[in-house]
């Protein structure tokens, strides 16, 4: 699974994330279905400065709304969603993760993105969500643990799930934590000298 974040320094926090995405006809239907979180399942994320480990914890989504939530193409809010829960998309979670299916519009956009995933030219989708204070970084594991969502706000098919700029605001944020830690270390170390030479 690829994951990727886009983080804005504002007070709440919007953050991009890849999955997987498949195609199905029912009943002249266009039906689009995914998994979109798996829970507590370490995902490796790989940023232009190397990589740390994401976890999102089972009850991360406990009492979240799904109300409202839109199926975008390329996080493109200026342009039609392709669906909106709860009339034409449907969102659920299990132990496994949260789920979603769409029914399609009968647009020509909605018609193109379709059979771009039943080739499986594009495989995809991205989701937009929220974290406040749901999320802690341990520096020394280099893993990231989000324990509550706020919202889920769109989901998105992609071409290219990884966005470079989200993973350099990401990057960031994990930088300073372990730059925080790597001066803890250090005044630790400063510490232990110090009483070395007061007991000589």
């Amino acid at each position: 699974m690829r994951i990727s974040y886009r983080i804005r320094r504002d007070k709440q926090m919007k953050e991009i994330r890849s999955a997987e995405i498949q195609a199905e006809t029912r009943d002249d239907e266009m039906v689009l279905e995914g998994t979109a979180i798996v829970f507590d399942k370490p995902a490796l994320i790989n940023t232009p400065n190397g990589s740390y480990t994401e976890v999102i914890k089972r009850n991360a989504l406990d009492g979240v709304n799904f109300n409202d939530t839109r199926l975008l193409v390329s996080h493109d809010q200026n342009r039609l969603p392709l669906a909106k829960s709860p009339k034409t998309m449907k969102i659920w979670k299990d132990d496994a993760g949260m789920h979603f299916r769409a029914v399609l519009a009968n647009t020509e956009e909605a018609r193109s993105v379709y059979e771009s995933i039943k080739r499986q030219d594009l495989s995809g989708v991205s989701f937009g969500f929220t974290v406040s204070d749901g999320s802690r970084y341990d520096v020394e594991t280099r893993t990231r643990t989000i324990t509550k969502i706020d919202k889920v706000l769109e989901f998105s098919v992609v071409n290219f799930p990884a966005y470079a700029e989200t993973s350099v605001e990401a990057r960031s944020e994990m930088q300073e934590a372990e730059i925080r830690q790597q001066q803890i270390n250090q005044a630790k170390i400063n510490l232990n000298k110090l009483f070395i030479k007061e007991i000589r």
